[in-house]
């Protein structure tokens, strides 16, 4: 009789321990998912201002290449159109 109550609670605490290692993996596992959530919320920050940066970099660069500044530009450096002797076309 007393070796069976000893293999139940040996029983009991195997069935404790096992249970306590499950939580414990749940737990950590929820840690990480939040871990896992910020740093996907950052890069989602991130990624935003390089697009919004990229898009301000477009439209600075649409603008400087523009031909009104081109030719604003050329006529402060002394620039002017080629004359027609100037051109020369290939084949």
């Amino acid at each position: 009789m007393k070796q069976a109550s000893t293999h139940h609670v040996w029983w009991c605490l195997g069935i404790g321990l096992i249970t306590l290692l499950l939580g414990l993996s749940l737990v950590w596992v929820n840690i990480e998912l939040v871990d896992l959530s910020y740093s996907i919320k950052k890069l989602q920050a991130t990624l935003q201002e390089q697009k919004n940066l990229k898009a301000k970099l477009e439209l600075e660069s649409v603008n400087l290449m523009s031909s009104y500044r081109l030719r604003e530009k050329a006529q402060q450096f002394g620039l002017e159109p080629p004359k027609a002797d100037q051109i020369r076309h290939m084949n």
